[in-house]
């Protein structure tokens, strides 16, 4: 057995080429900011020139033209070659310290690296994403245990949120789950600040290629969502079913936990975010990133899970998204304080009372349920969650 050093000694050479990768991240979010402000300089700059009569006299020259055209050009031309020269360096460096010949074991991900990581994206992930940052996470599902079983458990996890937290000190829905019924917990890993619709079709297609080749016969699926996970989880069925995919015929139920159906108020996405660290992820961004929306958060706000119709505008809450027949739809709503929600989406639509998901055939009176004194948190963790959940699944 290798000693606690030698272990320690070759993990290091991985765990620094995250380092630099995380590095690369941020050097271009720097620069992305130089950027802005270069473009915030000329808009002063053509500002001014339109002022009459001139300033003390003196005729400023439009940005657009003359000496003006050629400063911001050679602005914007230096700093595009100052980061590519400096990502190019320390991408060297990350190939050098990325070994691919020797072999290693998978590292644990870092709770608080992870938890940052998530809420960068749940700010700006269609910027990152955009501009191919390497702190953009990527669609992709994290197979939990050793031996896969015929029974597979999907979990999405919420806006601003990660895997990890569906083990909560320790312990969790997807354990229980998992132990309750036997199956393989699947969790789904996404930048929740895209558009849902981009992430389920995304999702969609990764649950395509796994499922396909599932190493066991299939006998059932179970898709539980967090938040704005069920709205993933929806739109990845319903584009799934459009696209002729084999995966859906094989899910059986659909949990929903929390999930803002009919949307969500936007200051308390604006609170939850603060209470996750939002203002700590925000100074870490270029300074006009954090003043508007992602994607993922305008979604979350208005429980939308297609995308925008070109010819109509922005899509209308549940617009479209079918369910297979065969999928049984449940929502679980949290209620603390006055009742009227778990202080971030309200019971009403956490169990669609608007009717979003009128043309999904699942969702009936019984399937809806509130979990009286739980905040949207601790829907993770309830015992009477889990309960509730148990008893609807083995039906």
């Amino acid at each position: 057995m290798p000693s606690p050093a030698a272990t320690t000694r070759a993990a290091w050479p991985r765990q620094a080429a995250a380092a630099v990768r995380d590095l690369r991240g941020g050097m271009r979010l720097a620069m992305d900011g130089v950027k802005l402000g270069i473009d915030r300089m000329e808009a002063a700059h053509d500002r001014l020139a339109r002022v009459q009569p001139p300033p003390l006299g003196a005729r400023i020259a439009a940005p657009r033209s003359g000496w003006g055209a050629t400063l911001y050009y050679g602005l914007r031309g230096t700093t595009g070659l100052a980061g590519g020269a400096m990502d190019l360096a320390l991408a060297s460096l990350q190939a050098t310290l990325a070994d691919p010949h020797r072999e290693r074991e998978p590292d644990e991900p870092s709770p608080r690296r992870e938890a940052l990581l998530a809420l960068l994206n749940a700010l700006a992930g269609d910027h990152l994403h955009r501009s191919d940052n390497p702190l953009a996470i990527r669609t992709c599902l994290q197979r939990s245990g050793d031996t896969p079983t015929p029974r597979v458990l999907v979990l999405a996890h919420d806006l601003g949120l990660d895997p990890l937290h569906w083990r909560r000190h320790g312990a969790g829905h997807a354990q229980a789950l998992a132990a309750a019924f036997d199956c393989t917990p699947l969790h789904a890993h996404y930048s929740s600040g895209r558009p849902v619709a981009a992430v389920g079709r995304e999702l969609a297609s990764e649950l395509q290629a796994v499922l396909s080749h599932w190493p066991q016969p299939l006998q059932g699926v179970v898709l539980v969502g967090h938040g704005m996970g069920g709205l993933v989880l929806r739109s990845a069925l319903h584009q799934a079913g459009r696209s002729g995919m084999a995966w859906p015929a094989r899910v059986r139920q659909l949990v929903c936990l929390g999930t803002p159906h009919g949307g969500a108020d936007p200051r308390q996405v604006a609170a939850w975010l603060a209470r996750l660290g939002g203002g700590h992820a925000a100074g870490l961004l270029p300074a006009r990133l954090p003043r508007r929306r992602s994607a993922g958060i305008d979604d979350f706000i208005a429980g939308r899970v297609l995308a925008a119709d070109p010819r109509a505008g922005v899509a209308p809450p549940g617009a479209g998204a079918q369910l297979p027949p065969t999928v049984r739809v449940h929502a679980i709503a949290g209620a603390v304080g006055d009742g009227g929600g778990d202080s971030l989406v309200s019971v009403a639509s956490a169990l669609d009372r608007a009717g979003s998901m009128r043309e999904d055939p699942g969702l009936a009176d019984e399937h809806r349920w509130v979990a009286q004194g739980v905040d949207h948190m601790g829907l993770l963790a309830s015992d009477a969650v889990f309960r509730k959940m148990r008893q609807w699944l083995s039906a």
